[in-house]
């Protein structure tokens, strides 16, 4: 359509010319959000193959360098269970990404017994989580608190281990079964 207004009309046609890209870009956008929603690659390949799309374009996006070693699980994880371990690793990602100047994140999902643990490791800087300093910082703010709130909802136990100059390590255990949880024995 904007190719063929006449050429008489430039203004009009960089206009329309500009505004023809802000909705393709829009387009992508909605598609990405939509996407993001729950993937497609959540529901038909697994936890697995999300979380390493996930590492894969996080490590594209941030020129951080991703690892990831998924073991194969003995079976498929509840649906609730699979998205809030994708969404954890997206915030955790996000995090490492906008607070810990790291060069390296390592990301490891592997099932013991009846729990998965799903552990990501950052080699930049840490800081003390008990700290009410850190308790006030966007690291321990809002990501961290939605990370614990999704961890629960699917009856798990989230650990966060940080000091100085070494990075930090998250790990999220949560149960294999739909509406088990882990007692204080398995944290």
């Amino acid at each position: 359509l904007v190719a063929s207004l006449p050429a008489r009309i430039g203004p009009a046609r960089a206009e329309a010319e500009k505004l023809r890209d802000m909705l393709g870009d829009t387009v992508k956008e909605v598609e990405r959000i939509a996407h993001n929603l729950r993937p497609s690659v959540l529901d038909q390949l697994g936890l697995s193959a999300a979380l390493r799309e996930t590492c894969t374009e996080f490590s594209a996006r941030s020129g951080l360098i991703v690892t990831l070693g998924c073991e194969q699980l003995a079976e498929r994880l509840p649906p609730d269970t699979e998205l809030a371990l994708y969404r954890i690793l997206q915030i955790a990602l996000n995090d490492v990404a906008q607070h810990a100047h790291a060069r390296c994140v390592k990301v490891a999902l592997t099932q013991r017994d009846a729990l998965v643990e799903l552990v990501i490791t950052d080699d930049g800087l840490g800081f003390d989580p008990q700290s009410p300093r850190n308790r006030k910082t966007a690291r321990d703010g809002i990501g961290r608190l939605s990370m614990q709130e999704r961890t629960r909802y699917v009856g798990g136990v989230m650990t966060v281990k940080s000091n100085g100059q070494r990075g930090t390590e998250l790990e999220i255990r949560v149960p294999m079964s739909p509406g088990a949880t882990l007692g204080p024995g398995r944290a």
